[in-house]
C-alpha cells in the first residue's frame, strides 16, 4: 500500500538527500600526502574541502556559492583547478585557487568563454593542457606552469571541427594523447592521436579501424616512459593496451579471466599495476592487474558500483585509484548504502579510509531482463518498497530513465530512488537502448534514429511491470532528467494513454531550438546523433521534438528547469511552455537560477518534494498543494 506522503522535517528520505555525502576525491599524484574532497560533509551545501591524508583533516577550500561541480588538484598539491562559470551554465573559463587558500585566478583571460571536454597536468607540474568547445570547434591548449607559481598563456596545439575529447599528458607534459571522431564522426568511434605540445606536430595515431574503437586513459607514470595506457573495442568487449607512440610498440593485454569488458582506471605510482573494473549487465568487479606477470589479482568487496576514472576530463587520481599506502581506495556504493571511499586488498574485507556517512538505509535494487519489441534483451535495475516482492503489488511505479543517452544505471545508491520506495511506489530504472556497456549494436542503435528505440524499451518495460503484477496500467510515472527528460516528455507525446504523468528536470523537448542556443559541444552531439545538423535534417528535428506533438500529451506534466542550462537550453522550454498553455494542458513548471544540475542537495530535495506531492495529485491518492 502506498504510505501518506511524509513531509515531516525528520523523515528518512529528507534525512538522505541532507546526511553528509561523498561526491569524488583526489590526491595529489607527487604529494600523496594532500587530497581534495568533492561533497556535503558538514553541512547541506556541497563543498570542495582540502584533505591532509596523514592525518585525516579536513578544510572547507570552497564555500557553497563559489564551488564548481568538479575540480582537479594539481600534481604537487599547491593549486585546486576548477572551470569557473555562471551559475552552472558549464560555459567560463579555467582558474585556480591556492591549496592554502586565497581568490581564484583566471588562467585564460584571453579566450572567449567555452565549454571543457579535457583536462590534465604532467606529472613534473609543467605543462597543463585543456580542450576548449567554443565556435563550434574543438581547441586544444597547453599553458606552461613555472615553479614561482606564474604560468604562460595558452598556446594552441591542436584544433578539429569534428567531436575532439579529453586531454591526456605524458609525464613531461611534451605529448598530448586526445581522442577523436575523424574516422567515424557518424558512429562516434574514436581513434586516438598523440601531438608534440611544443610545435603541434601529430606524433602519431592508434586506429583499429572504422568499426571498434580507441580511447586513451592514462601516461605512464614514470618519467623517461611516453608509454600510453588506452582501451580497443576490436575484441568486442572493451580491453586495455599499451602503446609507445614514439616508436609504435604495442601490447594488448589480455585478461582471459575477466568477465565482460575491462576499463583501466589507474597506473600504479612504481608503473608495475594497473588497476581494473570488470562490467557485467549486472556486476561490477575490481582488479589489479600485474604487467610482469600478466596475473590478473581480485579485490575483496561487496556487490555494488565504484565509481572510476573521471577520464574524460582528467588523466590521474580519482574516485577508485592506488593509494599512498599500495593499496587501492575506492569510491563504491549500492542502492541501500550511500558512498564511501574503502581500502581494498587481495585478502582483508573493506576499511573506510574516510568516516562513513549515518545516512537511513534504504532499499535494495535488484537485476532484471525483459525482451523488447524486436527481441533484444533489456536490463533495467527494480526495487520494491519495503523489502517486499512483485506478489503484493501492484504498487504505484515510477519508470525511471537516464541521462546522456551514453552512459548505464548501475547498483548505486539514489535519494531520489529511496524517496520514491518510502512512499510505497515501485522503482523501475531501464537501461534502454543508446546505454553504454551492452555492446555496441545496442549503444548505436538510436543513432539517426532519435526516440525511436528508446521508446520501444520502455513500453517493453512498462509491459514487464505489468505482466509481473508489480504495476497496474494506470498507476505508471515516467520519470527522467536531461536525455530522460527528453524521453518522458516524448514518451507522454507517442504513448499517452500508457502513463499516469512525468516528471522531467532539464529536459530537451525542441531539438532545433535547442540546438541554435546550446553549447558548441552540445551542437558537435546533436549533430552525431542526429547523423546531421537542422539544417540537414530538418524534419528528423522537427519529427523527434516533444513540442512538435504537445496536442497529444494526456497525462500530466511537471519539469524543472535551469536558467543558466547550456545543455538543455531556456528558450526551448520557454516555447514549449506557452504551447502548453495556449493548448490549457496540465502542466507545472519550474525555474531554477542554475544550469544543468541542481547545485545543492537541498534544491534536489524541494524537488523531490514537488514530484512527490505531483505523484499523489495525479494518482489520486491526496491532493496536496506544490508550494
Amino acid at each position: 500500500m502506498t504510505s501518506p506522503i511524509h513531509l515531516e522535517d525528520g523523515a528518512p528520505w529528507r534525512q538522505r538527500f541532507r546526511c553528509n555525502t561523498l561526491s569524488s576525491v583526489y590526491v595529489a599524484p607527487e604529494n600523496p600526502s594532500r587530497g581534495i574532497v568533492h561533497g556535503n560533509l558538514d553541512g547541506p551545501q556541497r563543498r570542495f574541502y582540502a584533505w591532509d591524508i596523514p592525518t585525516g583533516g579536513l578544510r572547507t577550500l570552497t564555500q557553497p556559492d563559489e564551488t564548481p561541480s568538479y575540480a582537479w588538484l594539481g600534481p604537487a598539491g599547491d593549486f585546486l583547478y576548477f572551470l569557473q562559470d555562471e551559475k552552472g551554465s558549464e560555459l567560463g573559463h579555467i582558474a585556480r585557487l591556492p591549496y592554502a587558500g586565497g581568490p581564484p585566478v583566471d588562467l585564460t583571460p584571453q579566450l572567449p568563454n567555452y565549454t571543457l571536454r579535457g583536462f590534465d597536468i604532467s606529472h613534473d607540474g609543467t605543462c597543463l593542457a585543456f580542450d576548449a568547445v567554443y565556435e563550434n570547434r574543438y581547441w586544444f591548449y597547453c599553458l606552461e606552469l613555472y615553479a614561482d607559481g606564474s604560468f604562460s598563456p595558452p598556446r594552441l596545439v591542436y584544433s578539429d571541427s569534428q567531436e575532439t575529447w579529453a586531454c591526456h599528458l605524458s609525464h613531461d607534459g611534451s605529448l598530448l594523447a586526445v581522442k577523436s571522431t575523424m574516422r567515424a564522426p557518424q558512429s562516434r568511434r574514436y581513434t586516438t592521436l598523440v601531438f608534440d605540445t611544443a610545435s603541434g606536430e601529430r606524433v602519431a595515431e592508434l586506429w583499429d579501424g572504422a568499426d571498434y574503437s580507441v580511447e586513451p586513459v592514462q601516461f605512464s607514470p614514470l618519467a623517461g616512459d611516453d608509454r600510453l595506457l588506452a582501451t580497443t573495442t576490436a575484441g568486442g568487449a572493451l580491453q586495455p593496451l599499451l602503446w609507445d607512440p614514439r616508436t609504435g610498440d604495442r601490447c594488448d593485454l589480455a585478461m582471459p579471466s575477466a568477465k565482460g569488458s575491462a576499463l583501466p582506471l589507474d597506473w600504479s605510482p612504481d608503473g608495475n599495476k594497473i588497476l581494473v573494473q570488470t562490467k557485467t549487465d549486472h556486476h561490477q568487479g575490481l582488479f589489479v592487474f600485474d604487467l610482469a606477470e600478466s596475473d590478473l589479482l581480485p579485490l575483496q568487496h561487496l556487490p555494488g558500483t565504484f565509481r572510476g576514472r573521471s577520464g574524460t576530463f582528467h588523466t590521474g587520481t580519482s574516485a577508485s585509484f592506488f593509494a599512498p599506502d599500495d593499496t587501492v581506495w575506492a569510491q563504491w556504493s549500492d542502492a541501500s548504502h550511500p558512498p564511501r571511499l574503502l581500502s581494498l586488498t587481495a585478502t582483508d574485507p573493506p576499511t573506510p579510509v574516510l568516516p562513513p556517512t549515518d545516512c537511513p538505509q534504504g532499499q535494495p535494487w535488484r537485476s532484471v531482463t525483459f525482451p523488447s519489441s524486436d527481441g533484444v534483451s533489456v536490463q533495467a535495475w527494480l526495487g520494491l518498497p519495503s523489502g517486499g516482492d512483485a506478489s503484493e503489488g501492484p504498487f504505484p511505479t515510477v519508470l525511471h530513465v537516464h541521462g546522456g543517452p551514453s552512459g548505464a544505471v548501475s547498483n548505486n545508491f539514489d535519494a531520489t530512488s529511496q524517496a520514491w520506495l518510502d512512499h510505497g511506489f515501485a522503482f523501475l530504472t531501464v537501461n534502454y537502448r543508446g546505454s553504454t556497456g551492452f555492446g555496441r549494436e545496442f549503444q548505436e542503435k538510436i543513432n539517426g534514429d532519435v526516440g525511436h528505440w528508446e521508446l520501444e524499451d520502455m513500453l517493453a518495460a512498462r509491459r514487464w511491470l505489468i505482466d509481473q503484477g508489480i504495476a497496474h496500467p494506470d498507476r505508471i510515472l515516467l520519470e527522467g532528467g536531461s536525455y530522460g527528460g527528453f524521453l518522458t516528455v516524448w514518451a507522454l507525446s507517442q504513448a499517452p494513454d500508457h502513463w499516469a504523468g512525468g516528471v522531467a528536470p532539464v529536459a530537451i523537448v525542441d531539438w532545433t531550438l535547442n540546438y541554435e542556443d546550446s553549447s558548441a559541444a552540445m551542437k558537435g552531439w546533436a549533430h552525431m546523433i542526429f547523423d546531421g545538423t537542422p539544417q540537414q535534417k530538418p524534419e528528423l528535428y522537427r519529427s523527434r521534438s516533444p513540442l512538435t506533438h504537445a496536442a497529444a500529451i494526456q497525462a500530466p506534466l511537471m519539469i524543472f528547469q535551469g536558467q543558466h542550462d547550456s545543455r538543455a537550453t531556456p528558450r526551448q522550454m520557454k516555447r514549449f511552455a506557452r504551447t502548453m498553455e495556449e493548448l490549457n494542458k496540465d502542466f507545472t513548471l519550474f525555474w531554477l537560477d542554475s544550469g544543468h544540475g541542481f547545485g545543492t542537495a537541498a534544491t534536489a530535495e524541494r524537488i523531490q518534494e514537488a514530484h512527490l506531492k505531483f505523484a499523489y495529485r495525479v494518482l489520486g491518492l491526496i491532493e496536496p498543494d506544490v508550494d
